[in-house]
């Protein structure tokens, strides 16, 4: 049995993991910035400076977040559809 998700349960996963993304990610680039500043000697790469880290790498945590996030979204999506219809099938 193959799980089947709507298109505007798909829709509604990428909005919300778009828009829930950016604080988290934003939030989750601070707290990395000791860590980055750490790296930045080994790697030899610009990746923290004075007000945080860099553009880049807020751009490389945020496309992480969105992506977890929506593929988390879209597993509870199909699993509630799944469940739903496994209560129909029992009735």
């Amino acid at each position: 049995m193959t799980r089947q998700i709507s298109r505007k349960k798909t829709i509604l996963a990428l909005l919300i993991a778009v828009v829930v993304s950016f604080p988290v990610g934003w939030i989750v680039a601070m707290l990395l910035t000791p860590v980055l500043g750490r790296l930045e000697p080994v790697l030899n790469l610009e990746l923290a400076g004075h007000s945080g880290p860099s553009d880049w790498v807020f751009m490389v945590i945020w496309a992480i977040v969105a992506v977890a996030l929506f593929l988390v979204l879209r597993r509870v999506f199909s699993s509630s559809t799944s469940n739903k219809s496994s209560a129909n099938d029992l009735q």
